[in-house]
């Protein structure tokens, strides 16, 4: 991995995403709720030892396995669009090292629930051991949840943590788990970013083009 200037601290990164995204965005801004939840989970902990310089770079982290945590400010803008609410049940497909459940679970408390699934046993390993502290509003399964995970469903959120193939991916099953009113994030592993919302039997869809993310795996991947 090359060397990238970074922040000192986990607040001073989420502080610079801040700064830089209002600047590409001319002043739109990030949710700071979001935002705020991300000052309270500190990267760090979720990056393995080897790479533990690199935790308070704004760019992905390779944890093994060829996957890797994700760029920091596409984590803020993917779960703003998700749009998480204090009471939320929400799935992360591809959970990885999970640090966006960790986060994900600031947002949803008080009285939400988030499940984490990750199907490669050696980082689904790493999530549960890195998500511990966090197990009062996260579980962690090592699942193929790609096509969701009917058991738990209806979600208000559900969250795809890597890039999907067009060609073979279908986002049915995972809107079918959706509650009225939930929200449905993926991305392509090359491509875009969809935001599917589910609105009086409707579904209302958004993109956001040039995105770039480590392939999901699993059997609608």
């Amino acid at each position: 991995m090359d060397h990238f200037t970074g922040a000192a601290t986990n607040r001073g990164l989420v502080a610079a995403i801040r700064a830089e995204y209002m600047d590409r965005e001319k002043g739109t801004g990030l949710d700071e709720r979001v935002l705020a939840a991300m000052e309270c989970v500190d990267r760090a902990r979720f990056i393995p030892a080897r790479y533990a310089d690199y935790a308070y770079v704004n760019e992905p982290v390779s944890i093994g396995c060829g996957q890797t945590c994700s760029q920091p400010s596409m984590v803020a803008l993917m779960l703003g669009k998700l749009r998480v609410r204090p009471g939320s049940r929400v799935l992360e497909v591809g959970a990885g090292c999970g640090y966006a459940a960790a986060i994900v679970s600031r947002l949803c408390a008080p009285g939400g629930q988030v499940y984490a699934c990750e199907i490669i046993p050696e980082l689904a390993l790493m999530c549960s051991g890195n998500l511990a502290a966090f197990t009062d509003a996260v579980r962690a399964l090592e699942r193929d949840a790609s096509a969701g995970l009917p058991e738990f469903a209806p979600y208000d959120a559900i969250l795809v943590s890597a890039g999907v193939n067009a060609s073979r991916f279908s986002e049915a099953p995972l809107v079918a788990q959706l509650a009225e009113g939930g929200r449905l994030v993926y991305p392509e592993a090359r491509g875009s970013l969809f935001t599917l919302a589910r609105e009086g039997g409707k579904l209302r869809r958004e993109r956001y083009f040039g995105v770039a993310f480590v392939p999901l795996v699993g059997k609608n991947s």
